[in-house]
């Protein structure tokens, strides 16, 4: 673990799912939190007011699915949606026809390859190759890079762990993150971001230039973000000790 900043009572806390509170799995569905994830987040969340929110490429209800609803605010697929306290749920807007030829080519593409596994979020696309031999690879970077460049900036092309994800190109997790520090209980605090992924330097960015912490979690990297984590399991350990920490009384004066 690296020399994290203590932890502030002023922090706002953003954190991604995959890979940050929870390890990746070879299948998206197959994912196993920790038995104790709700328990360390509710804590995590009361010891900071409220001020902790959950970010990923994954849908809102995925998010509650796989955290027991701990958090009341959240950003699914990749900023397009919203949930805050304040001002409630917001669904994606999404021109369908920008995604209709998109989803039919991918779903063509993992059709021929079984190895390649083709997620619809409605939303957005993603085309997870972890399974797939290095010619499979090559075959889905080529069809989702065309996808992108026919479809003339309307959308964006995110490259994650073994998967790509293809979304209008308008959302990512720096302006989800923008968006919830203008909300209760997150406006005027600290953000703090952690996340694992090329598709958290958006958020790693936007934190730094707010002036707060930005975390990345795994193996040294080229990235905005200025800490390190090494694993989940230090991620969880250190919002332990946040929990602890803000919620144990400072020794009055003698």
């Amino acid at each position: 673990m690296t020399n994290l900043p203590a932890p502030d009572e002023s922090w706002a806390l953003f954190l991604d799912v995959d890979g940050t509170v929870i390890d990746i799995a070879d299948h998206p569905d197959s994912v196993q939190p920790s038995h104790r994830l709700g328990e360390i987040l509710g804590r995590t969340a009361d010891a900071l007011d409220g001020a902790l929110a959950l970010i990923s490429g994954r849908p809102i209800a995925e998010i509650d699915r796989l955290t027991e609803c701990v958090a009341p605010a959240a950003s699914g697929l990749h900023g397009l949606e919203l949930r805050t306290p304040a001002a409630g749920y917001e669904g994606p807007e999404v021109d369908v026809e920008d995604l209709r030829a998109a989803r039919d080519r991918l779903q063509r593409l993992a059709a021929e390859h079984p190895a390649l596994y083709f997620e619809d979020k409605q939303a957005t696309l993603a085309l997870h190759y972890r399974n797939a031999d290095d010619a499979t690879r090559q075959a889905a970077e080529r069809a989702v890079h065309d996808i992108v460049a026919e479809a003339d900036g309307a959308l964006s092309l995110l490259a994650g762990k073994a998967v790509y994800e293809i979304k209008p190109a308008r959302g990512d997790k720096g302006r989800a993150l923008q968006r919830l520090m203008s909300n209760p209980p997150f406006a005027g605090r600290c953000p703090v971001y952690v996340g694992d992924d090329v598709t958290d330097e958006a958020a790693f960015v936007a934190v730094n230039s707010l002036g707060g912490v930005s975390v990345r979690v795994g193996e040294p990297s080229s990235s905005a973000a200025r800490y390190r984590l090494d694993t989940v399991d230090e991620v969880l350990e250190w919002l332990e000790q946040i929990a602890t920490t803000l919620k144990t009384p400072s020794p009055r004066p003698t």
